[in-house]
């Protein structure tokens, strides 16, 4: 029994910092991808004007800036459920997804232009070196796992290579023509 408990125990952690780590890839690619997007949308002027606007404002009245995104995603999320209460799993399940990943990545966002005057309070700073520390511990948790997996698909890779072909544009090639076999099968 015992030995279960710490199974048991050791999947929790794992998965709670596979679950931190997703989130933190999320917050240091989804800022990234809402920056190009504004510069396709040519809104740099808008992002000028944020950083202006944030420059004169004291800590305190950053964290309320940076504390937009979550209220504003809190009703979307509570639509979402409500969706989901009226028996639309998928839709409801999508709306929180992308609601949770808009609010992640404008949060990133916010806090890349927040953090000198959010790292003046105390408090917030100290959760910031905690937030760091939990993020390590979770990659030096979940790294293991994360380069055994690589080994295996490398195993796969070659045991796969002579069949594919030896560069990506021959799979390329080879998934095509099946494909296309599959295509006309289908018609006959």
């Amino acid at each position: 029994m015992n030995d279960i408990y710490k199974r048991l125990k050791r999947a929790f952690w794992f998965a709670l910092a596979t679950l931190f780590l997703v989130e933190s890839w999320l917050w240091d690619h989804v800022k990234e991808w809402l920056r190009l997007l504004a510069r396709a949308l040519r809104l740099q002027r808008i992002e000028a004007l944020l950083e202006a606007f944030v420059k004169d404002l004291s800590p305190v009245a950053t964290l309320l800036v940076f504390a937009v995104p979550a209220l504003v995603i809190l009703p979307v999320k509570l639509a979402a459920v409500a969706v989901i209460a009226a028996g639309h799993l998928g839709y409801g399940l999508a709306l929180i997804l992308a609601a949770k990943t808009l609010g992640l990545g404008v949060t990133a966002y916010l806090f890349d232009l927040c953090r000198d005057k959010l790292m003046q309070i105390a408090w917030f700073a100290r959760f910031y070196h905690l937030v760091l520390r939990v993020r390590a511990w979770a990659h030096d948790l979940v790294e293991p796992a994360r380069r055994r997996i690589r080994e295996i698909l490398a195993e796969v890779r070659a045991r796969l290579a002579p069949f594919l072909g030896a560069s990506r544009g021959d799979l390329g090639r080879r998934l095509q023509l099946v494909l296309a076999v599959a295509r006309r099968a289908r018609r006959a």
